[in-house]
């Protein structure tokens, strides 16, 4: 919001200074030409309409109401119009406050504007053309040199000069405001990208506590839940469940520590990886995994999402497969990465509606590969995974 505040304030400064610069250039001029000392009368009104402008130039409604920027501009193109009527030189003012109107109104308004002005502007040059001929004839004839003037035709030179000036005025105008937009929509989604950033940052920390703590915590429980009942009966296998346990609690310190460093190694290996994930798992598990793994070296980011797809997959048979047997295989062809996780547990139903973050977190890292993930499971049947990823 500063930001925008400091951009407007900046393009009104510049804008308020090159109006400046015009109402002193035109006012200089106008004090050193013959005009006044023929007309004298004429000069405190001259000077009145500079300092009317000067002050409508404090005013800029650029984000007021429609109404409100349309009745500033027909103020200053009236004023303007009533100056020409006058003999006075606001030309190149004119041409300003017609560039000025592409920043205000409408594309409509700014050819009406245009339209209008014209009109005003050509009527009074029109009304005095006779005058000033008749005072440019005598001027040289009073010189000794004679000249004829054709009034329609310097009519119409001024008409196609304001056309071509002000159609000119008027592109560049627009082309300004549409680069003007074009960088407010930039910021706009400059912006839309560091949120939806942030949101995606949220969703992999997220994803990492779940996939890397979630797996060992799981185990944890595990053997907590086997000492508390086995405390009285087996104080042995008590005591060897608490080890686990311990051992298990240190581990979950490894895994965020792996989580932020281990797996972003430029020397992380994934079958090196999957292998010690399944002897972890044999060493507190019922179930043995039978691992077949022969993947190529892989970059990192693709190293990293199938190895944490792939312990979000063993962890959500350990809590809720009831399996004896395992099947890890990985293997390669030359346009995709394969790999496979059956089980011979109690299995789901996978149309049915999941409330764990496990699939849906595996679903997302499959996305991130642009890959793709099947889960063929029957009740008592078992679970197989088919993940797909292209090389």
């Amino acid at each position: 919001m500063n930001l925008l505040a400091n951009r407007v304030f900046s393009f009104r400064s510049i804008l308020r200074w090159v109006e400046w610069v015009i109402l002193l250039a035109n006012l200089f001029s106008g004090l050193i030409s013959n005009y006044f000392q023929e007309h004298p009368h004429s000069l405190p009104l001259f000077i009145a309409f500079n300092i009317a402008f000067f002050l409508l130039s404090f005013i800029f409604p650029l984000e007021r109401p429609l109404w409100q920027r349309r009745v500033f501009i027909a103020v200053e193109i009236i004023l303007i119009i009533s100056a020409v009527w006058l003999r006075f030189w606001f030309t190149i003012f004119m041409y300003f406050v017609l560039a000025k109107s592409c920043f205000f109104l409408s594309r409509r308004d700014v050819i009406l504007t245009a339209i209008f002005t014209g009109i005003g502007y050509l009527s009074g040059e029109a009304w005095y053309l006779p005058q000033r001929i008749a005072e440019t004839v005598a001027q040289l004839q009073s010189r000794g040199s004679e000249h004829v003037y054709d009034a329609k035709a310097i009519l119409l030179t001024s008409l196609l000069d304001y056309i071509g000036a002000s159609l000119f005025i008027i592109l560049l105008g627009f082309v300004i405001v549409a680069e003007r937009k074009s960088k407010k929509r930039a910021e706009s989604l400059a912006k839309e990208v560091e949120t939806l950033a942030a949101t995606l940052e949220r969703t992999r920390i997220a994803r990492e506590i779940h996939d890397s703590l979630g797996h060992t915590l799981t185990t944890l429980d595990v053997q907590l839940e086997l000492a508390q009942k086995l405390h009285q009966r087996d104080p042995a296998q008590t005591l060897q469940a608490l080890d686990t346990a311990k051992y298990l609690s240190s581990q979950c310190l490894q895994d965020v520590r792996r989580a932020v460093q281990t797996m972003r190694r430029s020397d992380f290996n994934l079958n090196q990886a999957l292998s010690a994930l399944v002897t972890q798992i044999q060493q507190n598990q019922s179930f043995t995994v039978q691992a077949d793994l022969n993947l190529p070296p892989l970059p990192l980011q693709t190293s990293h999402q199938l190895y944490c797809i792939i312990q979000e997959g063993l962890t959500n048979i350990q809590k809720h497969a009831i399996a004896s047997h395992v099947i890890l295989r990985g293997q390669f062809t030359l346009d995709a990465i394969i790999l496979e996780l059956e089980d011979d547990g109690q299995g789901f139903d996978p149309d049915s509606p999941h409330s764990g973050f496990g699939l849906r977190g595996m679903q997302e890292r499959i996305q991130i590969l642009d890959g793709k993930l099947s889960i063929k499971s029957t009740p008592a049947q078992g679970t197989h995974i088919w993940i797909t990823v292209p090389r």
